[in-house]
């Protein structure tokens, strides 16, 4: 079982709630690879997909492939944290990366993909459309990602923070800044479960909203009485998979920002993934 490391005096009397909130996650570290459909978690080259199937497109035209989770080789990383988790399987995140839509409109669903192979021995590369590769958006090398199981801590202004955001002083608040970043390695982790990293705002309620039909660009969706009646089903929700903007994967979220799937708890354990929903913020 993980444990938190030794804590800064500033932080000591808040540990049983430090413990309380810290949460088990993948983080993962990258290396560059040569073989396009390479098995196992990585981003880019060739996607593995239920054989037959055809090359997800966007209103734009073709979505790009941005990466895969392979929950095989993820179970063996994870032990029995993150029970919630699939075994085995292969999930493929396909995204219109010139766009890069927010995921506050309802219609933001047509400009990304997920792709679900229920067993990773079924599952085959898909080549892409020569319109990516015209358009230099095939990721043809993919970069490996590494598993390793991390801990994760809540953001400052996150629903689940230990401590409401008046009640940090400036030391306490700084120290909690370093301890979360040395335990996933900052604001653009690569991770798999846990406690996000927002860029803005948590952003459950805004998915919990959106998958319900609310436009969420402005206040008037969250303002209006069927909000108030959804609010509850926020609590549903928690990170799938965080991919942040950083020089070894070449991903830039509009200004240095992180592509956040969220999946509602029921929804992870039924495997229904086209129930998940993708959202993007940047500073």
């Amino acid at each position: 079982m993980l444990e938190l490391p030794p804590l800064p005096p500033s932080l000591a009397a808040w540990h049983e709630r430090l413990e309380t909130v810290a949460a088990p996650c993948i983080l993962f570290t990258t290396r560059d690879e040569e073989d396009p459909a390479l098995p196992g978690c990585r981003y880019g080259g060739h996607p593995l997909v239920p054989p037959g199937t055809e090359w997800p497109h966007s209103p734009n035209g073709p979505l790009a492939f941005v990466g895969q989770l392979d929950f095989a080789e993820l179970a063996a990383c994870r032990g029995e944290a993150l029970p919630d988790l699939p075994r085995d399987g292969v999930l493929a995140l396909f995204y219109d990366v010139q766009e890069q839509r927010w995921g506050y409109d309802p219609k933001d669903r047509a400009f990304w993909k997920l792709v679900w192979t229920p067993h990773r021995e079924d599952a085959v590369p898909l080549a892409p459309p020569p319109e990516l590769e015209e358009a230099g958006l095939a990721f043809d090398l993919p970069l490996k990602l590494t598993p390793r199981l991390g801990l994760s801590l809540p953001d400052f202004w996150d629903n689940r923070a230990p401590v409401p955001a008046d009640a940090w002083g400036q030391e306490q608040s700084e120290d909690y800044l370093v301890l979360r970043e040395r335990l996933t390695g900052g604001e653009h982790a690569h991770q798999v479960g846990g406690n996000p990293w927002w860029v803005q705002s948590d952003a459950r309620l805004e998915a919990q909203l959106v998958t319900h039909g609310l436009y969420c660009g402005d206040s008037r969706g969250y303002d209006s009485p069927q909000a108030r009646k959804l609010e509850p089903g926020a609590t549903d929700w928690n990170l799938l998979w965080q991919i942040g903007s950083d020089d070894a994967s070449g991903f830039m979220w509009g200004d240095m920002g992180n592509l956040y799937l969220l999946i509602r708890n029921q929804d992870l354990r039924a495997r229904r993934f086209d129930n998940a929903w993708l959202g993007l913020q940047c500073g």
